[in-house]
Parts: structure tokens; sequence; C-alpha cells
């Protein structure tokens, strides 16, 4: 038993000792024991729900449970009112360790983990690129279970990755930036090619295991890939610049039936560019883009931009006219 002295303090009696006055204080004491004592064991359980979680990402083979461990550890709360643990990955990390373990599952780990007790954080390392890619996830403090895999050195911004909505697309600006512009006075194109390849993997395996929606944006290249125009209007300057410059190289851009502009390149790859409002009567607004066509599908704009000079110094002098569209929810 327990007896409040007159100074505030609770005195605890064996119980055997005899009072005719219930001690309220007695059980309030005992009540705020057992209740710490209890989220203590609470703040224990989910310490250990944690690792449970932690195992099923590094050890699974399975692509589901892969996957539904890191949709639950990107929103996991470790720490309690109770319980503090003074050593965590980040959110973004859980994301990496993701990309890694899909990678591993399709024998396929191109790009190496690696950790920096520099920033206390987790990145990603090319191999051939090294130094010059850094990349990390940005959580999206907007959508849940949503993240930006990003250059840290540039903050160039490759693809949101969203495991609630499911979707995974890639930001054409980031790409033109950093792999065209940047890494092109670096490395070769077969370097470059690499790394493109690295993310078109990632796109086809959440694509193929997951049934995300994924956007590869001028990496496509399927023949039905429509590359849009940010820009709505008709790019006659730059389509009259592109004629003067394919001309100088041996190329021609010619008029086909319907005003669209063709450009025809070796081994039967042709540039098309029209406007894609004409076929949805519809319509009210212009929508300018451009399609790559090759026999085997295997050819996209990003490709064109890396083969031809021409055509990058084309593309990247008339920005403000054929910059390609990215999902502008996300970029």
């Amino acid at each position: 038993m327990e007896k409040n002295n007159s100074n505030g303090t609770v005195t605890f009696y064996p119980n055997n000792y005899e009072n005719s006055e219930e001690d309220v204080h007695s059980l309030s004491t005992k009540g705020r024991l057992l209740s710490y004592n209890n989220q203590l064991k609470d703040s224990l359980h989910n310490g250990l729900k944690f690792t449970e979680l932690l195992d099923e990402l590094i050890e699974t083979t399975d692509s589901q449970n892969l996957l539904r461990a890191a949709m639950e550890l990107t929103l996991f709360q470790l720490d309690t009112a109770y319980l503090v643990f003074p050593q965590q990955y980040s959110q973004s990390d859980y994301y990496l360790i993701f990309l890694n373990r899909l990678l591993q599952l399709h024998q396929n780990e191109q790009v190496i983990l690696q950790s920096s007790d520099r920033n206390d954080e987790l990145y990603h390392e090319f191999p051939g690129i090294n130094q010059n890619g850094y990349f990390t996830f940005r959580i999206d403090n907007t959508e849940e279970g949503g993240a930006y895999y990003t250059e840290k050195n540039t903050g160039e911004i490759l693809f949101y990755l969203n495991f609630q909505r499911r979707i995974l697309h890639f930001n054409s600006r980031a790409i033109t930036n950093l792999l065209v512009v940047d890494y092109s006075k670096t490395y070769n194109y077969e370097t470059v090619k690499k790394f493109e390849m690295y993310l078109m993997a990632l796109g086809e395996y959440f694509k193929k295991d997951y049934g995300f929606d994924v956007d590869f944006n001028i990496m496509d290249p399927s023949n039905s890939t429509f590359y849009q125009f940010g820009n709505s209007g008709i790019p006659q300057a730059a389509l009259d610049k592109l004629f003067i410059q394919a001309a100088r190289e041996n190329f021609m851009l010619v008029t086909g039936l319907h005003n669209e502009a063709i450009l025809k390149l070796d081994n039967g790859v042709e540039v098309t560019i029209y406007d894609k409002s004409i076929e949805d009567s519809s319509a009210t607004l212009n929508k300018w883009g451009l399609v790559v066509t090759d026999d085997d599908h295997k050819i996209s704009w990003f490709d064109l931009l890396f083969q031809y000079d021409f055509i990058r110094t084309w593309y990247l002098d008339n920005l403000s006219s054929l910059e390609i569209q990215s999902n502008p929810l996300y970029f």
C-alpha cells in the first residue's frame, strides 16, 4: 500500500498495512506503471514488426512480398513516445534498397548501393559514371508512397515513383540535361546507353511484375510512341532550321500527304513531326510532337539525340518549342 504525505510524495507500504482510508494515489500510481509497461511492450512489438519487414525486404525471393515489405517500410513509424531508436535508415533509403533487390531478383543488379558516412545516407552509384552520379530518393511529402529519384549533385529528377498509385514516370527534361547534355561531354554513347538501359530495365520490371503505369518518355523505342512537345503551337521556325541542318548532312526533310514533316535517316529510321490533333475531330487544341519508327522497334528519340549530332544540336537549340513533355502532375 501507499500513503500520500503532506509534502505531496507517495509512500509505499506493505500489503498487510492497515489503513482505514482508501488511498486513491496508490491506484493512480499503479495504473500509470501498468500503462507505462504496456506502452513499452507495444513499442517493443512495433520494433519486432519492423525487423520482420526488414528481413523480408533483404531476404525474400518473391517479388510481391518484396513490394509489400517496401511499401510498409517506407511508411513505417519506428520510434514511439516510449522507445526511440537512434540509428535508423531513412524512408528514402528503403526505396533504394528495394530497387537493388528488384534488380537482384531479375539477376540484373547493374547499380551499386553505397553508404555515405558524410551524408549519413544510402545512395546509388553507376559503374562507368561513378562520382558524376550520386543518386538518392527525395520523398514526396504531398503524396503518400511517392518519391523522386534524384541525382543529388545536379538536383535533376530522373523519375517519379509512387507505390500507392502504382506509377513510374520518367522526366524528359532531366534525362536530356543529365544524360544528353552533361554526360555526353565526358562519356561516350555506349557508357551513357548502359545507364539508360538500367533505367529502362527498372521500368520494364515495374510494368511486368507489378502492373505499374510506366511512362518511358524519350527513352521509349516503340514505333507507336508519340513524343508530344510541351509547346502546342506549330514549330515552324524549328522545322525550317531542321530542313537546312539535315541538308548539310545529306538528309532530306520532306512533306507528307497530311503536311507532316518526315526526316529519313539511315537504316530505315524515320522521324515524323506532325499535329496529332488532326486524328481527333473533337480536339480543340493542337498537339504537335514526333514519332520515331524503325523496323525493329529499338530506336528511341533518346538514341537519335546521341547518334546524330545535327539532331541533338537542333533539338537543344530549339527546346522552347520542341522540348518533349513530361507528366505535369509530377514534374
